[in-house]
């Protein structure tokens, strides 16, 4: 297997699987992420059986999936990630959903049968290309399992089936979520990892962070290092005056109760009359589908004063992108007015519903047309995938995971838009098993690699 380290901070790991037959794979070190896009496209062929990608934050790894989605038969494609938030980011569906079976916790002979039911086994049969997107959560027995099931379903017994996997993710990041009784068996750890994962691919552009010295902070808080550097500059933010323009600082919390709590109870603190917006689905039945998949809610509450974010990309170009902080400073418009919201980045805008489309089960589109807009006092870390924070207060208290940290920290945008509470260097925590994994890996590249330069000379 090919391979090399992930060595720096919010950058973007490619395992690409290629069939044996095909020689010694390839290692492609610090390369742009349209150099990869254009690279992968030649190869999204037939005769190639995966591709991995294993990201970090920050780099633009949402935009090369979708460049890759969008160069995929779409028949034959189908985009699915471990949660419903990034499935939504990358417009597909749950990776629970596409499988068919369950939870994944029934006996192997069982999962097959769920399968191969109507409906379901057409997944199987016509997919060609499969997308999973934040493998880092997708649980090792269920990688194992998924590779059996496709085999069993497909009648082949190549990996995967012959599916072609794009898979994409960071194990220092959030883990599988697993009961507390159950170690932790990352995705790596499975059985079958090894003969389906062939290629290493890094993107070390970095897109949310530009502060050299943030993003090498966050390096050591990646790899569970904080070194007195580290802990200083971290403590220091707790004097951050980020708030500005009626605009508060977001609080990113570690459960999702406190998120709840905290938003429900400052928006009642506000003087004036409360303004529902309902949501209108595509299908009512299939409520419990969109809101697992969906970013934003079935219905919002918004008062003047309210602190709220974009839940969606409006105009990248004016800074109204998801994540993007505003302010709601009046309702206005013709029959039920909408909020008018001013943004942290200077833009003042009427904000109407948009359309959230994804994939349910059977492969049926479905949509939410709803306000892009959640309320903003607090956000758990888990819901803040994909986001850009412009202004972001973190209480690291009861950070309970490895890499929670750094998922936390790394939201901000920069140093000086970022306010740490309490800060305790122990809550900084790397998987050992995975800094091991990394570690073998760079080991393995040190063994054998190949590299692109034609390639990428040509380009």
């Amino acid at each position: 297997m090919s391979s090399l380290l992930f060595p720096g901070v919010s950058h973007t790991v490619i395992f690409v699987i290629v069939p044996h037959t095909q020689g010694h794979p390839t290692c492609v070190l610090g390369c742009p992420t349209l150099m990869v896009f254009k690279w992968i496209e030649t190869k999204i062929t037939p005769n190639y059986l995966s591709k991995l990608f294993v990201d970090s934050l920050g780099t633009g790894k949402s935009y090369l999936l979708k460049r890759i989605v969008g160069a995929l038969p779409p028949k034959s494609t189908y985009a699915t990630a471990s949660t419903g938030v990034a499935a939504c980011h990358i417009g597909g569906t749950t990776l629970h959903a596409f499988a068919g079976i369950g939870s994944g916790k029934a006996p192997l002979d069982q999962c097959i049968e769920l399968a191969k039911r109507p409906g379901v086994r057409q997944h199987w049969t016509s997919c060609q290309h499969l997308i999973i997107d934040e493998v880092s959560m997708v649980e090792g027995e269920l990688f194992d399992k998924l590779e059996a099931v496709a085999r069993a379903v497909r009648g082949k017994d190549e990996p995967f089936g012959g599916i072609q996997l794009i898979v994409c993710g960071d194990f220092l990041q959030l883990p599988p979520v697993t009961l507390a009784s159950s170690q932790t068996k990352f995705c790596f750890q499975a059985k079958t990892w090894r003969k389906c994962i062939d290629l290493t691919m890094e993107l070390t552009e970095v897109r949310r962070q530009t502060d050299k010295d943030f993003i090498s902070l966050l390096q050591e808080v990646r790899l569970g290092r904080c070194t007195e550097e580290v802990t200083r500059r971290l403590i220091l933010t707790s004097n951050h005056k980020i708030e500005r323009d009626g605009i508060l600082a977001t609080r990113l919390c570690t459960h999702k109760d406190d998120v709840e709590l905290m938003n429900e109870r400052r928006l009642q603190q506000l003087p004036g009359d409360m303004i529902g917006f309902e949501a209108l689905d595509s299908d009512p039945a299939l409520i419990k589908t969109i809101n697992s998949q969906c970013p934003v809610g079935e219905k919002i509450q918004l008062k003047k004063g309210a602190q709220v974010m974009l839940a969606k990309n409006l105009d990248v170009s004016r800074g109204l992108v998801n994540g993007a902080r505003g302010v709601v400073i009046g309702f206005e418009g013709s029959g039920k007015p909408v909020p008018k919201v001013r943004f942290l980045c200077g833009v003042t805008e009427l904000v109407k519903a948009e359309r959230f489309v994804f994939k349910g089960h059977g492969g049926i589109y479905i949509s939410r047309q709803q306000l892009p807009l959640k309320l903003a006092w607090a956000i758990s870390i888990h819901k803040s995938q994909g986001m850009s924070l412009d202004c972001v207060e973190i209480s690291l208290a009861r950070v309970f995971e490895s890499g929670q940290a750094y998922v936390a920290l790394s939201r901000a945008r920069s140093l000086e838009g970022l306010r740490v509470l309490d800060f305790d260097p122990n809550v900084v925590k790397a998987n050992p098993y995975v800094l091991q994994f990394y570690s073998r890996l760079q080991k393995e590249r040190a063994l054998r690699q190949m590299t692109l330069d034609p390639f990428l000379e040509e380009n």
